[in-house]
């Protein structure tokens, strides 16, 4: 193979991977979202165990959902109750077993502290923050690349850089062994 038939082999295997890469993820993105399965005000709901094994605390603490979103409390355990820290419309107060549970649907952003009374000094305190700013307070979220536009998957950044290594290595190995074409000047002797 002359060293100037493998330039345009390298050059098109190159681009072509560069190509393909985004336009595979592309399709694989457009594939996976076939409904609309989270988030976007979809009404999805999120379930909170109340005393899961007895335990004084909510499971998981903090829940994260969209407006128009639904938690679902579910006892696990006996004595417990669910109410807004500061006040709030929404909330559980009586004392309830378990086998109860209690749906509250969120419809604005925000985050909404909430405690069990008789457990509130033992730490049984939970959180559900509406929206993906949330409160606001704290450190910023990673942002998802696909949120923003970018529909990617690791495998194909993977695949098209070690590609393009492979590419790289491949051609400075020719550059090294062949030198420079005989016509140019200084050449590699």
């Amino acid at each position: 193979m002359k060293r100037r038939d493998f330039m345009r082999l390298g050059g098109a295997a190159a681009g072509g991977a560069a190509a393909a890469a985004p336009a595979a993820a592309q399709q694989e993105g457009n594939d996976s979202t076939g409904g609309n399965q989270s988030g976007g005000g979809g009404g999805q709901t999120k379930e909170v165990a109340v005393g899961p094994g007895g335990e004084l605390v909510f499971e998981p603490e903090e829940v994260q959902i969209e407006p128009g979103d639904t938690v679902k409390w579910v006892w696990e355990s006996d004595g417990h109750n669910v109410v807004p820290e500061g006040g709030g419309d929404w909330g559980h107060e009586p004392l309830e077993n378990q086998g109860f549970t209690y749906e509250h649907t969120f419809e604005s952003a925000g985050e909404n502290a909430y405690i069990c009374q008789p457990h509130q000094s033992a730490g049984m305190v939970g959180t559900v923050m509406i929206g993906s700013e949330g409160s606001g307070g704290g450190g910023e979220e990673e942002v998802d690349p696909e949120e923003m536009g970018v529909p990617f998957q690791a495998h194909y950044v993977g695949i098209a850089t070690i590609l393009m290594m492979v590419v790289s290595l491949g051609y400075t190995f020719f550059l090294l062994k062949y030198g420079e074409s005989p016509h140019a000047k200084g050449g590699n002797n």
